[in-house]
């Protein structure tokens, strides 16, 4: 069996920044019942180790396009190739300065990177305090279906 490992990355308490988290968790027993691993808040250095030990991965995080090209509570699926995640994904968000995109890009170039699908919703605001806005929280529903419909087609390629 596959190795797949699904991340929900972001900040719990920074309004829109929790989406990845929250459908992680929502989607938990359904994934964990596939066989899948999931990890809750891995950022930086701790997810370039998780994507080293896999053989398949889905990320899930909030996004900001720069310039604002996006409305929020956009879905955005990217399939990440040979040098990590394609620019046109917008930027992950993180507080950290080494986010999903630069963990992607590490494991990438030290030759251990699975193959990866992130899966992400545009950001309306990202302020400490803040619940997730109207336009991410009605999106919860669609990116859960959506995260649980890549692992397990990814848990199903041989």
């Amino acid at each position: 069996m596959r190795r797949v490992v699904v991340v929900g990355c972001g900040n719990p308490d920074a309004g829109d920044d929790a989406v990845g988290l929250l459908a992680v968790r929502e989607a938990r027993p359904r994934l964990e019942a596939l066989g899948v691993r999931v990890v809750e808040g891995a950022i930086g250095p701790d997810l370039s180790d998780l994507l080293a030990d896999a053989d398949a991965a889905v990320l899930v995080d909030a996004v900001r396009t720069p310039g604002g090209e996006r409305e929020p509570g956009t879905l955005v699926r990217v399939v990440g190739g040979p040098e990590g995640l394609p620019g046109e994904v917008g930027v992950p968000l993180s507080s950290h300065g080494f986010g999903v995109g630069e963990a992607v890009a590490l494991a990438a170039a030290l030759g251990q990177a699975p193959e990866v699908v992130f899966l992400g919703v545009e950001a309306a605001d990202v302020t400490v305090g803040r619940p997730l806005s109207p336009a991410v929280r009605e999106r919860v529903p669609e990116l859960v279906r959506s995260l649980f419909a890549e692992a397990e087609r990814l848990v199903a390629v041989a």
